[in-house]
Parts: structure tokens; C-alpha cells; sequence
């Protein structure tokens, strides 16, 4: 009876850290499987850039072409799919709505990221923190102000690496400045 109740508690207390393990491992496969976009940014607000450590930026895409608004002017929720990822340029994307967002994987898409509009040009993928269709980047407090100066009067200096899995999550990898990470 005691042997039964010991292996019944060691499954008990290893059950969970298996799962834990399991699921890290998870999180670990679907890193590893990332396409890198870089995407140059650009500010949001030119009067009111930087706000604390944070930079407000919004995504600068290369537009195969723009997005159509709905006859009341919004503009409807959808995916942006890659079409052509350049190292050297910005991704070429289009928009596309709802409806047709489910269907992009089998035509000329390499990725759709699923996000949103906000306004005629500035798509945010949905798993970006946003603010007024821009999202925030943490800069060092040293190179804040250089940051602030590049993004107004060089756009394109700076720019994002943008980890994209397989299942549209996106993340902000990396922060670079005329190409080279910064900090490094």
C-alpha cells in the first residue's frame, strides 16, 4: 500500500514539471523557426518622440499597394502578407482583408502576419503593444536623444528586427541603426 502511495505521489509532484518542460520546449521549436524581417521605422508624432526610455515608432512597409477603405472610410480588419523579403530593403507586402486572409497561405504569401489598420498606411501586427498605430521601443537613456535626431532627420536610419513564427506571432527582436544592432 505504501509503495502504491509513494508512485502515486511522485507522478503527482512530476506530472506538472513535465508539462512545464513540455511546453517550454514548445515556446523553444517555434523560436527557433522565425523569419527575421527588418523593417525600417518611422515616428509616430514628430512633436512628442521619445517619452521617458520609450521611442514611438510606427512600421515603414513597402506597399505592393495600399490598403482600400470601406465606403464609410475605415478600414477593415485583416493580415499583411510578405510577399518578397530583401535584406537589403524593406519587406514587400500587400494588405488582406478578413475574408480573403484564411486563403493567403496557398498563393504567393511566404508569411501572413494577422494585426490591423491604423490609417491608410500604418499596419501594427496584433501581438504589438500599440499607440495611435505606433508601438513603443525602449532606447538606452545615453543614445536617447542621438535616437530622436536620426528618426527625424535621416528616416530609414533606424529600423526593427521583426521575428516572425509560423503562426503569425510577432515580436520585436532587435533595434538597429543604420544596420548595426544597437548597443553592440
Amino acid at each position: 500500500m505504501k509503495r502504491k502511495l509513494a508512485a502515486l505521489v511522485i507522478v503527482a509532484l512530476a506530472l506538472p514539471l513535465v508539462a512545464l518542460a513540455a511546453m517550454i520546449g514548445q515556446q523553444e521549436w517555434l523560436r527557433s523557426r522565425v523569419t527575421v524581417l527588418n523593417v525600417p521605422v518611422r515616428g509616430v508624432d514628430p512633436r512628442d518622440l521619445l517619452r521617458g526610455h520609450y521611442l514611438t515608432a510606427g512600421f515603414e512597409w513597402n506597399w505592393e499597394r495600399l490598403p482600400q477603405s470601406e465606403a464609410d472610410g475605415r478600414i477593415p480588419a485583416g493580415a499583411l502578407c510578405v510577399i518578397a523579403i530583401d535584406a537589403q530593403r524593406r519587406p514587400r507586402v500587400r494588405f488582406l482583408p478578413d475574408s480573403t486572409a484564411g486563403q493567403a497561405t496557398a498563393g504567393d504569401c511566404l508569411l501572413v502576419v494577422p494585426g490591423g489598420m491604423w490609417g491608410r498606411d500604418a499596419f501594427v501586427p496584433g501581438t504589438i503593444d500599440t499607440t495611435n498605430g505606433g508601438f513603443r521601443l525602449f532606447v538606452p537613456e545615453t543614445r536617447a536623444g542621438e535616437l530622436e535626431r536620426l528618426i527625424r532627420e535621416r528616416p530609414g536610419a533606424l529600423s526593427v528586427d521583426l521575428a516572425v513564427r509560423a503562426d503569425g506571432y510577432v515580436s520585436i527582436q532587435e533595434l538597429r541603426v543604420d544596420g548595426q544592432a544597437l548597443g553592440r
